[in-house]
């Protein structure tokens, strides 16, 4: 049976054309109710997601996940699109792909979202995952990448570290058109390398950053011959805030010198720049007690996480959010600058509160951009270099101990440290004694001079202080 467009120039009868389109929609729409807008309104305010870990997991910080159809309520309408696109045009090229595929690309778009552009602190443009799924529909090698990358989030998120048939199959074929470019006489392109960063990414995804460690290294060649890192961040910022994000990732897992440093990430888009950033506060930060206790090297990146601080929570309670791609770059520069610190120049009781604090302040940013789905990626060699220090750092006066708190508490819930540490649990509550804290309020007050946004950190910081700590304190 062929199909045939309908001509409706010969129809002149009004009720015959609206009779005709109304047949058309009974088919398209059979079975099918009108939703309430209304009810599903008053449903998704409802239900809305949690992205941060919790308290008491039994995984270093998971998501509360809601109910499959509490997640639909809640999914930007984008995400659905990109995933109706995708279905669409595998149809059109003879590409298979199943109903839980489209769920996985579909989350997979959320959960970048949530990453990119978080709405406690970011204007919801969507640009990122926008610009990802165009690049999906138009380069066919990253079609097949972003389906195999969907099917590693799934994997990431219930910690399965099965490959699928699917996604090894997709990757393949992403490999087979890679090369295909790669050996061909045409230049270099953006769209190349952000087919080899999502390769990069799903590497990451399966827990691989030794292969992910072979991918950088052609990525940052490929680079290099386009122009450099400095040029990519001219063309395209979200391609080269991906390959930066990948590079300080596999620093601090493989322990590793990263391919690029602080100097490349554009100073238009960060967003703690002196240039931009209002100083008439950093009197009062630099009179902080986690700047006053830093070495002088530190301080200064003390300083920058302080300020992030204040404008993350300052965006918190305004309608007028930030730049979600200066969020991401200020996040990125933080994160070079902390991987640039040399931290065994000096030695002695100051040098171990500098790890303790650089450990921390790694901490603060995981809770933020290392992740996904709320579940934070864990880095092996920073987790050690923290729990060897906090163990053993003395706690004299009460400024040690108000930046132990901190320190303890924002690397419990970022993964720094697993469950079941009990030191964990009676140093904080030798702590909260020595500190007179009672209540997690009074916690949460004193936290407010310290890296630590309350929007996005007490939630998680009060389920575990109310399950382990309170009730068992006495002043």
């Amino acid at each position: 049976m062929s199909f045939h467009f309908v001509n409706q120039s010969d129809i002149t009868n009004t009720k015959q054309r609206k009779l005709i389109r109304s047949h058309v929609m009974k088919g398209k729409n059979l079975g099918k109710k009108k939703p309430n807008r209304r009810q599903h309104a008053e449903s998704a305010e409802k239900n809305t997601i949690i992205l941060r870990g919790t308290g008491n997991s039994s995984e270093p910080a998971h998501i509360i996940s809601p109910k499959p159809s509490q997640r639909e309520n809640n999914m930007p309408a984008i995400t659905r699109q990109v995933a109706h696109d995708f279905s669409i045009l595998a149809s059109m090229t003879g590409i298979k792909i199943d109903s839980e595929t489209v769920s996985h690309i579909r989350h997979l778009f959320f959960y970048v979202l949530e990453v990119t552009s978080p709405p406690d602190f970011c204007r919801p443009t969507g640009v990122t995952a926008q610009m990802w799924a165009h690049l999906a529909i138009h380069n066919k090698a990253y079609f097949h990448c972003t389906i195999a990358m969907a099917s590693a989030c799934a994997a990431f998120m219930t910690g399965d570290k099965y490959r699928s048939p699917v996604a090894l199959a997709h990757m393949s074929e992403a490999y087979r058109l890679l090369n295909d470019r790669l050996s061909s006489n045409e230049p270099l392109s953006d769209t190349t390398v952000a087919v080899v960063a999502s390769i990069n990414v799903y590497d990451r995804l399966y827990g691989d950053p030794q292969k992910a460690m072979i991918h950088l290294n052609g990525l940052a060649n490929m680079i290099v011959l386009t122009g450099g890192i400095g040029e990519l961040a001219k063309r395209n910022i979200i391609i080269a805030e991906k390959v930066f994000q990948s590079d300080i990732e596999l620093a601090l897992s493989c322990g590793s010198t990263p391919k690029f440093s602080s100097a490349g990430v554009p100073r238009d888009y960060i967003l703690t720049d002196p240039g931009r950033y209002r100083d008439d506060g950093d009197v009062e930060l630099r009179n902080s007690i986690l700047y006053k206790s830093a070495s002088a090297e530190l301080g200064e990146i003390v300083l920058e996480a302080l300020r992030l601080t204040r404008l993350l929570h300052e965006a918190s309670r305004r309608a007028d959010k930030l730049d979600s791609i200066a969020y991401q770059c200020t996040h990125v520069y933080i994160g070079y600058r902390l991987l640039e610190m040399d931290l065994d120049r000096e030695s002695g009781e100051d040098a171990s509160l500098d790890v303790l604090v650089h450990s921390a302040l790694t901490g603060f940013l995981n809770t933020f951009c290392f992740g996904l789905g709320g579940k934070f990626l864990a880095f092996p060699l920073v987790m050690e270099r923290f729990r060897s220090v906090a163990q053993s750092i003395r706690d004299d006066n009460r400024s040690q101990q108000m930046v132990l708190l901190w320190a303890l508490l924002i690397g419990r819930i970022s993964s720094l440290i697993s469950d079941g540490e009990t030191w964990l649990v009676e140093r904080l509550r030798t702590l909260a004694h020595d500190l007179e804290l009672r209540s997690w309020s009074e916690v949460s007050h004193a936290l407010c001079t310290f890296p630590w946004v309350r929007s996005w950190h007490d939630a998680q910081g009060e389920r575990f202080w109310r399950a382990e700590i309170e009730g068992v304190v006495t002043i």
